[in-house]
C-alpha cells in the first residue's frame, strides 16, 4: 500500500513495447536494475508500469532493440496536477480538504455502545464522559482495555464487555450477566474454559487435551479443553508442550435466574398535541441551536434526534445536526388490572427468552411464575437451559515454556 502510494506521488507511466524479441528488451531492463512492474503479455506484446524517472533511462535499450514504447496511460499526481495546472484554487483546495480529513481521522467523532438492555447507551455514554472519554478525544489517549476494565468495575452484572476503534468510532459492546456473552474467535494459542458452573450435556473435541467429559460438573474459569499438546517419548517421558488454539463443539446444561417487579400503580402520559420543534448543529461538543423557541409547558417529553456526518461506516466526521422535539403532556394516575399485568409480565418474559434464543441458547425448563403481592406484579425463577458455555482464555508462556535445567544439559553433555 506504501510502495502504491509513493508511485502516485512521484508518478508513473502504463508502457506498451512491440516488436520482435520484446523478451530482450525486458531483459536489458532487469541488466541495467530499471525498476518495472505489473508486466502482462497481450497477445504479441507485452506491456508494464514503469516510473518516471526510469522511463528516461530506456534510450540506451531502445537503440540497442529498436523496440520503441509507448505511452498508453500516465498515472499520478505530477500528470493530474499538470492537467488542472490552471486551477490552482481547486487544487490547493483539495490538499487542504485531504490535509483535514487525515487530520480528523487521529480523534475520535462518534461513540456506538450497544448490546445492554438495564443499561441504557444513555447511561454509558454519562460514565465514559464522568471517565474523560468523549467524542473529539485523540484516539492515542483512548486504552480500549482500561475502558473495558473500568465498566467492569462500574457495573458488576455486566459480565461481558468489548472496545474498539474502527475509524474514527469508538465501539462499546455489553453483555449484562443475565445474557450469554457472545462467541468470540481466537488469534493466539488459548484454552476453552467454562464461563459458569454447568454441566456438560455434549463435548466433540476437534483440537487440544480435553480436560472434562459428558456428565462432569463444572465451575466458572475451569479449563474444558487444553489448548496444550503434550508430546510424548515411547517411555511416556514429556519431551515437548505445544501450544495449540483449543477447538471443539461443547453444550453445557445451566441456568438463568428471572426477576422483574413492577408497580400495580403507574402514571400515564395524555399528550396533548402540542409540541415544539428546535433545529441544531453540533461543532465539536457544542450545539449551535438555529431555531430555539421558549418552552410553555409544565410537563413535557424532550426528543432529541442526532445525525453525524460521515463518509463510511466507521469514518465519521466532527459535524452533526439534528432536531429537539418538546411534546407537551398531562399525566393521569391509573392502576393496572390483574389481567393486564400478568399481560405485561408475560411480554417481557417473552422477549427475554426471544434474546436466549438468539445467543443460541436452548430453554429446557421454565421455573418462572408470575404474582400479584403488596400491590406489584412479580415475576421470578430459574430458567434451565442447554448452551455453549464458555470461552477463549489466552496461554500464557510460562504454561508450556520447558526450561532447560542444569541436570538436563550434564546429561546432553
Amino acid at each position: 500500500m506504501l510502495r502504491k502510494l509513493i508511485n502516485w506521488f512521484r508518478g508513473y507511466l502504463t508502457i506498451r513495447i512491440q516488436g520482435t524479441s520484446p523478451e530482450r528488451f525486458i531483459n536489458l531492463c532487469c541488466n541495467k536494475k530499471i525498476f518495472i512492474w505489473n508486466l502482462r503479455r497481450i497477445d504479441q506484446n507485452y506491456e508494464f508500469n514503469i516510473s518516471i524517472k526510469n522511463f528516461k533511462k530506456l534510450k540506451p535499450i531502445v537503440r540497442k532493440t529498436h523496440l520503441v514504447p509507448r505511452i498508453v496511460k500516465k498515472h499520478g499526481f505530477p500528470f493530474y496536477s499538470h492537467r488542472y495546472r490552471k486551477r490552482k484554487g481547486f487544487l490547493i483546495g483539495v490538499i487542504l480538504c485531504a490535509v483535514l480529513l487525515y487530520i480528523m481521522s487521529l480523534y475520535i467523532w462518534d461513540i456506538n455502545v450497544y448490546g445492554g438492555s438495564k443499561y441504557t447507551p444513555e447511561a454509558m455514554l454519562k460514565f465514559l464522559n464522568q471517565n474523560q472519554i468523549y467524542t473529539g478525544i485523540k484516539k492515542k489517549k483512548v486504552n480500549c482495555q482500561e475502558i473495558e476494565e473500568r465498566i467492569r468495575l462500574e457495573y458488576k452484572d455486566i459480565g461481558w464487555v468489548s472496545a474498539e476503534i474502527k475509524g474514527t468510532r469508538l465501539n462499546i459492546k455489553i453483555t449484562e450477566t443475565s445474557m450469554p456473552a457472545p462467541a468470540i474467535i481466537a488469534r493466539a494459542p488459548s484454552h476453552i474454559v467454562a464461563t459458569k458452573d454447568a454441566i456438560i450435556r455434549r463435548m466433540v473435541t476437534s483440537s487440544g487435551t480435553p480436560m472434562v467429559k459428558v456428565g462432569d460438573v463444572v465451575k466458572k474459569g475451569d479449563i474444558l479443553v487444553s489448548g496444550i499438546l503434550t508430546i510424548k517419548s515411547d517411555f511416556d517421558e514429556i519431551l515437548d508442550l505445544k501450544p495449540v488454539i483449543a477447538d471443539a463443539e461443547i453444550l453445557c446444561k445451566s441456568y438463568y435466574d428471572y426477576k422483574d417487579v413492577f408497580s400495580m400503580d403507574y402514571i400515564k402520559k395524555i399528550y396533548t398535541g402540542d409540541q415544539i420543534t428546535r433545529y441544531y448543529m453540533t461543532l465539536g461538543r457544542e450545539k449551535i441551536f438555529l431555531y430555539k423557541p421558549s418552552i410553555r409547558y409544565d410537563k413535557y417529553d424532550i426528543i432529541d434526534n442526532e445525525n453525524t456526518f460521515h463518509i463510511t461506516d466507521s469514518y465519521y466526521l466532527p459535524f452533526r445536526y439534528g432536531t429537539v422535539t418538546i411534546r407537551e403532556y398531562i399525566e393521569q394516575k391509573r392502576s393496572y388490572s390483574q389481567e393486564e399485568a400478568i399481560s405485561i409480565a408475560k411480554e417481557k418474559l417473552k422477549r427475554y427468552f426471544d434474546q436466549l434464543n438468539e445467543n443460541g441458547v436452548l430453554i429446557l425448563e421454565n421455573n418462572v411464575t408470575i404474582t400479584i403481592e403488596n400491590n406489584s406484579c412479580i415475576t421470578q425463577g430459574r430458567i434451565i437451559v442447554e448452551e455453549p458455555a464458555w470461552e477463549y482464555k489466552t496461554i500464557q508462556e510460562s504454561e508450556w515454556r520447558i526450561e532447560q535445567t542444569d541436570e538436563h544439559n550434564g546429561d546432553n553433555n
